[in-house]
């Protein structure tokens, strides 16, 4: 079978790998039928890693978002059967560490996640013709478009942090970031309950889109320096937001425009260098800080909000490239015109 393979730094093919199969009971093979391209697997197409700590040290199939047909399930498989459309959850824990027994499923201690290099050997993604996974990282759905369906990974991402938030039933919710996830982010808050959603960027065109999805109020922030302070003024405009850059000068402009006592959900995932310097602010307004890694829980209402229209991603999607042309998508989703890439089977 085909497949999307990563063999070093800028050096993607699209080639013959061996044929996938059921080694457990549980477990069900999944013809793909499209997937998003994240900002780790352009990572490890543009660095063959994640700063020092993950590196690419074998040719690793990429990807972890994705949805697909059910081709065939083990003799353990319940409420899953062949020609089903699933929606993939790329995490799939133990079961049985300490963090599993204790629900914990995201902090698996022996966590094997689609399309990772962090172990070795790496475990292989779902750009390819078909892959195998657990029961449990299925979501059945009945209606409901590939390219959609495709979504329903960044999508848990974003209801995580919204959740991690807690309450927002009323709420005045910031976002800042306008990239893919925190596009989502502000489109899951209005979902949840906030009343009234404002995303921050530099960028026009996904403010754009952000504003197309359900977000109330969109700020450019290079266009217009004095927002920032406006909002940060009285210490601070908005119960909680999303963090979703991972930078960390964006980051201490959230912290500013923050409420005393408020949340902030940290979406983003900071790189080496890239941390906040100055957390005044964290500590003199008593601020809480969740960090958001993954989802489990959220898995399932994200799917849901997808197949029933409550979201519509769509408007996030910039184009969609044949498998055999994951170079051509590899290299548009790097792009800084783009939002989300997708590549086809």
């Amino acid at each position: 079978m085909k497949a999307c393979v990563l063999h070093a730094k800028k050096d993607l093919r699209f080639e013959d790998i061996p044929e996938v199969e059921i080694k457990e009971a549980e477990e069900v093979k999944v013809k793909i039928l499209a997937g998003g391209i994240c900002g780790s697997d352009q990572h490890y197409y543009l660095d063959g890693g994640i700063g020092s700590a993950i590196v690419v040290r074998e040719p690793i199939v990429i990807g972890h978002e994705g949805c697909g047909i059910v081709e065939e399930v083990g003799s353990g498989v319940t409420g899953i059967k062949k020609g089903d459309m699933v929606v993939l959850r790329p995490a799939r824990p133990c079961f049985h560490c300490r963090y599993c027994e204790n629900h914990q499923y995201s902090f698996c201690e022996n966590m094997r996640h689609l399309g990772s290099a962090a172990t070795f050997p790496h475990v292989q993604g779902l750009f390819a013709e078909k892959v195998v996974v657990h029961q449990a990282q299925c979501r059945v759905v009945k209606n409901m478009k590939p390219e959609v369906g495709a979504f329903g990974e960044p999508l848990g991402v974003a209801y995580n942090g919204v959740h991690s938030l807690g309450d927002i039933i009323g709420k005045n919710v910031m976002v800042m970031g306008a990239g893919p996830i925190g596009i989502l982010c502000a489109a899951a808050a209005k979902t949840l309950g906030a009343d009234r959603v404002t995303i921050f960027d530099i960028r026009q065109g996904p403010l754009d889109i952000a504003l197309q999805m359900g977000a109330d109020e969109a700020v450019n922030s290079k266009d217009n320096p004095d927002a920032v302070k406006k909002f940060s003024e009285h210490k601070g405009t908005f119960d909680c937001a999303l963090e979703a850059t991972g930078n960390g000068f964006a980051a201490m402009q959230t912290m500013a425009m923050v409420r005393p006592e408020g949340t902030i959900a940290q979406v983003g995932m900071f790189g080496t260098g890239h941390q906040p310097t100055d957390l005044a602010a964290f500590s003199g307004k008593g601020l809480k800080w969740h960090g958001v890694f993954r989802f489990y829980e959220e898995f399932a209402p994200a799917v849901n909000a997808l197949e029933s229209g409550i979201i519509n991603p769509l408007p996030l999607l910039s184009a969609s490239y044949p498998a055999e042309e994951c170079v051509k998508a590899m290299e548009a989703a790097v792009s800084p015109e783009t939002c989300k890439v997708q590549v086809h089977f």
